[in-house]
């Protein structure tokens, strides 16, 4: 029997070396800004030289489509990873301006699906109630751990931590479970790097959601 071959198969580039591999694990479809996103972003990155791969895993365990993804990258011989979840909109400039840092691991923060509204970046892993503030800093932050909904890092990470790269884990300290995202801030501090944060580029980010509208909020807003 003839092997499936992936929906997303026909957007590979076998005649060029990637420079940048964009990861997105997804479901199976996109928000539709995040795709006018993407599109904007590969046409100025392609404007500015930089080769650029989309890669996409639909399947049903985050893990395992993180797994898959950054394996892509390594056969790629990609330089960098952008990591990117499908409900995140960014600017068109959002890889150049991150890989202009020329940092091993350099993210955005942006503010969670759910109220309070608050960011994913933590300078404490663990430290839930206190996360990084969004005010504007002149210089990168370091942090412990951040989501990966927009993360780049150099793809040679990866070949400097065992596998499985991604995991999820029991924390005694927080007195819960630990993301894969957490989790792989964790092992590549072990390795010696570090996370750090644009919090001037987190600002341009959104996180798409949905709302019930109904006739309670006539007096709200």
């Amino acid at each position: 029997m003839r092997k499936k071959s992936s929906v997303f198969s026909s957007s590979a580039w076998t005649t060029k070396k990637g420079k940048l591999a964009v990861c997105i694990p997804c479901r199976d479809t996109l928000h539709s800004a995040h795709a006018m996103c993407l599109a904007e972003m590969v046409k100025l990155n392609t404007q500015n030289e930089i080769d650029t791969q989309i890669f996409m895993d639909s399947s049903t365990i985050l893990l395992t489509q993180r797994e898959r993804l950054a394996t892509e990258a390594l056969k790629l011989q990609s330089e960098y990873i952008l990591w990117l979840d499908s409900d995140i909109t960014f600017p068109a400039s959002i890889a150049m301006r991150l890989m202009a840092h020329n940092e091993s691991v350099v993210a955005c923060n942006y503010i969670r699906r759910q109220l309070p509204a608050k960011g994913v970046a933590y300078e404490t892993i663990g430290d839930w109630q206190n996360p990084l503030p969004f005010d504007i800093q002149d210089d990168l932050v370091e942090v412990q751990g951040v989501g990966m909904g927009c993360m780049l890092m150099k793809t040679e990470i990866f070949n400097e931590i065992p596998k499985p790269w991604f995991e999820f884990g029991w924390s005694p300290a927080s007195n819960d479970y630990l993301g894969e995202d957490m989790l792989l801030c964790q092992k590549i501090s072990s390795v010696g790097y570090t996370v750090k944060i644009d919090t001037a580029l987190s600002h341009e980010l959104r996180h798409l959601g949905t709302w019930a509208f109904g006739p309670d909020l006539l007096n709200k807003f």
